[in-house]
């Protein structure tokens, strides 16, 4: 029996289909990378912060420590005078220090007193040094981190900007018919994905920590934000990034989160799939370094995702580095 051979229409449809495939999953990788340099900006920031804030800290007490020095240099200097100019504690008894007896003998206690502030004073001095060259090594370490830090914030920006472009010239692909399958691609990932949000099943011996409470309350906040653009490192009404905006909504209910996405992840509780509620977050990449956003219900949820789009609420996503779902801890 001979094989009929496929019309040229359907080949090309099929191969339309198969380039739409793979751009979408291009597209989808890129995202990915440029999300996740994006938190390790993010986290390089918060990073920094927190050596910023070490630093500040470490130079106050670098100045105590010198102020106490300062101190018991001129108190040493003191004691070292007194003693040799009264040659020690016989020059207080000589008559000619003081006019009458009862001021020779509190010059007498003073004298006592300051000879041996002299061994007293040394010992501190000794110690202040120590503890001074000790803290100004902890600053200099500190110094370095931050430079460490900065360069990391730095090199991930520069990344990001490189695959960015790679992203366009992929987007430019979308074009036409091409377009239209790429969006059905889409559309069967986001079905795929609502699929395992309702075949999702208990988990026994697990026990889902108590709701939020205040999910509501960090809805509201984050659906205000709905049509502000996305940009790195944002955490304003001008433009957020996707940690930016769960930080800013959760900290109108009252729940402080960092400004980084991994940051986030420890800071919430797993919950299995199947309770997955209003206000619990979804984290992708390893430990949810890559991309963070909030459940909304009905299989929705909000999220700044990526640069050249505005903050909105589309279908879950949980396939391409889907990490697990967190709750804040209230």
């Amino acid at each position: 029996m001979a094989v009929l051979p496929r019309p040229a229409a359907a080949s090309s449809i099929t191969t339309d289909r198969q380039k739409a495939t793979r751009i979408y999953n291009q597209i989808q990788s890129i995202n990915g990378r440029v999300e996740l340099l994006g938190q390790k900006y993010d986290g390089a920031k918060v990073k920094l912060q927190k050596i910023n804030n070490e630093i500040v800290n470490t130079k106050a007490v670098v100045a105590g420590i010198q102020g106490r020095v300062n101190n018991n240099n001129k108190q040493l200097r003191a004691d070292a005078i007194f003693a040799y100019v009264t040659n020690g504690a016989a020059a207080s008894n000589n008559p000619l220090f003081s006019s009458n007896a009862s001021n020779i003998g509190a010059t007498n206690v003073y004298n006592q007193l300051a000879q041996g502030n002299i061994s007293s004073t040394i010992a501190s001095l000794k110690n202040y040094r120590i503890e001074l060259t000790q803290e100004r090594s902890i600053l200099n370490s500190e110094d370095a981190q931050a430079r460490a830090a900065a360069t990391v914030a730095a090199s991930s920006f520069h990344n990001a900007k490189v695959l960015q472009a790679t992203l366009q010239r992929a987007l430019g692909q979308v074009k036409g018919q091409i377009a239209t399958y790429v969006a059905e691609v889409a559309a069967a990932a986001a079905a795929k994905s609502a699929g395992k949000l309702r075949s999702a099943k208990p988990v026994k011996g697990y026990p889902a920590p108590p709701p939020d409470s205040r999910a509501n309350i960090a809805i509201r906040a984050a659906e205000s934000y709905l049509g502000t653009w996305y940009c790195w490192g944002g955490a304003s009404r001008r433009c957020v990034d996707c940690s930016g905006l769960v930080m800013l909504a959760y900290d109108a209910a009252g729940i402080a989160f960092p400004h980084y996405s991994g940051g986030q992840w420890d800071d919430t509780a797993r919950v299995p799939l199947y309770d997955i509620q209003p206000g619990d977050l979804l984290f992708y990449g390893y430990n949810g370094d890559q991309h963070v956003a909030m459940y909304v219900g009905h299989g929705q949820m909000i999220e700044a995702e990526e640069t050249g789009t505005r903050v909105h609420i589309v279908p879950i996503r949980l396939g391409y580095g889907f990490a697990g779902v967190g709750r804040p801890r209230a």
